[in-house]
């Protein structure tokens, strides 16, 4: 694929959830939407696993990194599952709320550093921050605390779906709209 050499683009690589683990989520979602309005939500299809945020980066990079994953190499299929919630700092008083990914955590972070590898070899740096799986299911500009209430619903109402089986890595484009992000796949990617 090559894009317009001056263009920048907002890129991520991720794992995409199935169709029934994202109905189990919005689900979930949909009970919180009515009972607070203290987050904004995130729309069910916009749910995906991060295993690295690129950044905007220039076309040539993002086709360097196209090129990097097409070696991708791994030593199979793995399954996760998404159990619990958390945020970040902490739920109490999150910026973002967000899904748990279980299962076989230890696959995850082995894939998630060859994606890292190769996207140093594009040139885009490496992440100082620990790695925390998750799926980003809510946002909020505000630092108080939860109202107690919030923060009762969300943790009384277990968030839990089945297994997947993930299959493939996606190299996303992300672009940003006052109707909130547009994703689109510029690659898939077989582990």
């Amino acid at each position: 694929m090559s894009f317009f050499s001056n263009t920048l683009l907002r890129t991520f690589v991720c794992i995409t959830i199935p169709m029934p683990q994202v109905k189990t989520v919005s689900a979930w979602l949909s009970a919180r939407r009515c009972e607070s309005h203290e987050l904004r939500w995130v729309y069910p299809d916009a749910m995906h696993l991060t295993l690295k945020f690129c950044g905007e980066r220039t076309s040539e990079t993002v086709n360097m990194l196209l090129n990097e994953l097409k070696d991708f190499r791994s030593k199979g299929q793995f399954d996760i599952y998404i159990e619990d919630i958390g945020g970040f700092p902490d739920l109490i008083q999150p910026r973002v709320v967000w899904a748990s990914i279980k299962g076989d955590i230890e696959r995850l972070f082995v894939i998630r550093n060859e994606v890292e590898k190769a996207a140093l070899k594009a040139s885009i740096p490496k992440e100082n921050k620990k790695y925390i799986p998750h799926i980003t299911v809510g946002r909020r500009n505000s630092d108080r605390p939860l109202p107690e209430e919030t923060l009762s619903s969300m943790r009384s109402a277990k968030l839990v779906t089945e297994p997947w089986t993930v299959k493939e890595i996606t190299l996303m484009r992300s672009e940003l709209s006052p109707m909130g992000p547009r994703y689109t796949p510029l690659g898939l990617f077989k582990i």
